[in-house]
């Protein structure tokens, strides 16, 4: 079975997430993928939106992973910079989740 036949059947959501994939996928299917995507012939808006959705779910979901491992994700779609809006807006919501757990050491002392 050819990889294009193989992934013809795809939504175009998951086609671009298996681009954004880094290195799961062999060249070979994403050359596929490529050649899938000339064919369906989506607007460059619609690839990017589902792109910027796909990372900004991934890396929300893992931001903590990515914090203590130092690890950039790398986007073969979006721009290094709207990969850095991202990572801060991420980076903002983990802190913020962070400070509620924290415990007020000033309202609890003992005598």
């Amino acid at each position: 079975m050819s990889l294009i036949k193989r992934y013809s059947n795809h939504t175009l959501k998951e086609l671009i997430i298996i681009l954004e994939s880094g290195d799961d996928y062999t060249e070979e299917a994403k050359d596929a993928i490529r050649t899938i995507l000339e064919f369906k012939n989506p607007s460059d808006d619609e690839v990017r939106e589902i792109a910027f959705e796909h990372w900004d779910q991934k890396i929300n979901d893992s931001i903590k992973s990515i914090l203590l491992n130092n690890e950039k994700p790398v986007s073969q779609i979006i721009s290094e910079a709207e990969m850095k809006t991202i990572l801060v807006s991420a980076f903002e919501k983990y802190s913020e989740t962070q400070q509620l757990f924290e415990i007020d050491t000033t309202k609890y002392w003992f005598v």
